[in-house]
């Protein structure tokens, strides 16, 4: 799936800047461009792998370029005299290829959570391709943050075709800051964004899945889906649990996988395929959910050709049918013959029941 990726305000940025460099070391061209947008020109300058030509600042005099100090006013003003100017810098993003705009986004943010829902209204005027937003929600129980958050929530549910959503307060350990784990937050959420655009996007005949995603499953499965949330789980082939620990013979064993097919055993294989998604199902998600409460879901498989069985597959997903009590689950497969490495990406959406959402509904109610 070929998206255009527009990071919005400071948290947005970074997350796009991180997109940009996982984008680099695959072999799938996920990325059609991408582009980071904000008030605050120190936060662009300070962005490590996005060329200059791809950073827009906007809203100069409504902030002198040093941001909103988180004031959704000041950036609803910035936008509003800026809109055009702004549609423009992203024009040359959305080039023919491209299947989808995404824009990524922190909801509790001055720039990302006031300007993100006008800045897709805008481009909803001129594409007709879908939109939509990776919504980063606020650690803690700030009631300020909560009510920016809900805020922009609601009003880009008015203007993009779906939300998929990421809960900083489920990935912190205790006593961390999201400043001090922003890397690992980031990079959490770009693995995860990466291998569901990468699915479909092979560059070889080898590469080639028996059951391919393209772009129109991604799209059908977000489209209208409200809010979507994201699981994954990989383990190294030939070791214990995924641990990540193999030895040599192992790692060298691992690259012939895609050739000699002969030496898997089948019952591994299935046992491998069963254990990744049921891991990816019920670990951490993106932004917890009650998964009977999504009406739709796609999953990626991903790894050495001859691992992924189509038995396995088959089974897997009329077990993630009984789980989510939905006949609609989309399945895929992504062989990488190049890796020793197993991993499964699953997409939820349409759903309705976000134990985070309720959390900030209170504190919106109690700031009230």
């Amino acid at each position: 799936m070929r998206v255009a990726a527009i990071g919005i305000g400071g948290a947005g940025g970074r997350i796009v800047d991180r997109l940009w460099r996982d984008y680099e070391r695959r072999e799938t061209a996920y990325l059609g461009t991408a582009c980071a947008v904000d008030t605050d020109t120190q936060a662009l300058n300070r962005l490590n792998t996005l060329p200059g030509d791809q950073r827009h600042s906007f809203g100069l005099l409504e902030t002198d370029g040093d941001g909103t100090d988180r004031d959704r006013t000041s950036a609803i003003a910035a936008i509003e005299d800026e809109r055009r100017e702004v549609r423009r810098a992203i024009d040359p993003l959305v080039t023919s290829d491209i299947d989808a705009i995404i824009l990524v986004t922190g909801l509790a943010g001055g720039t990302g959570g006031g300007a993100t829902a006008q800045i897709a209204d805008a481009l909803a005027e001129i594409y007709t391709i879908p939109i939509y937003c990776v919504s980063v929600l606020p650690a803690g129980w700030d009631e300020k943050e909560a009510v920016d958050a809900m805020r922009a929530l609601k009003t880009l549910e008015a203007t993009v075709d779906g939300q998929i959503l990421f809960d900083n307060e489920a990935w912190l350990t205790s006593g961390q800051t999201v400043d001090e784990a922003a890397e690992s937050l980031n990079g959490t959420l770009v693995t995860r964004l990466g291998t569901l655009f990468a699915a479909g996007e092979a560059t070889e005949s080898k590469s080639v899945g028996q059951s391919v995603v393209d772009a129109s499953e991604i799209i059908n499965t977000l489209s209208d889906s409200r809010f979507a949330t994201l699981g994954y789980a990989s383990q190294e082939l030939g070791t214990d649990e995924g641990t990540g620990e193999s030895n040599v013979i192992d790692r060298l064993r691992s690259r012939f996988f895609a050739d000699e097919s002969d030496d898997i055993d089948e019952i591994e294989a299935y046992d491998a395929v069963e254990t990744t998604l049921r891991r990816a199902v019920r670990d951490k998600l993106t932004a917890e959910c009650t998964l009977d409460s999504a009406d739709s879901a796609l999953t990626v498989f991903a790894g050495p050709p001859a691992w992924l069985l189509r038995d396995a597959v088959t089974d897997g997903q009329r077990w993630l049918a009984d789980e989510l009590q939905s006949p609609e689950i989309r399945s895929g497969d992504m062989p990488t013959p190049d890796q020793s490495k197993l991993s499964v990406l699953v997409l939820f959406s349409g759903i309705t029941e976000m134990p985070r959402l309720t959390e900030l509904e209170t504190l919106v109610e109690e700031a009230q």
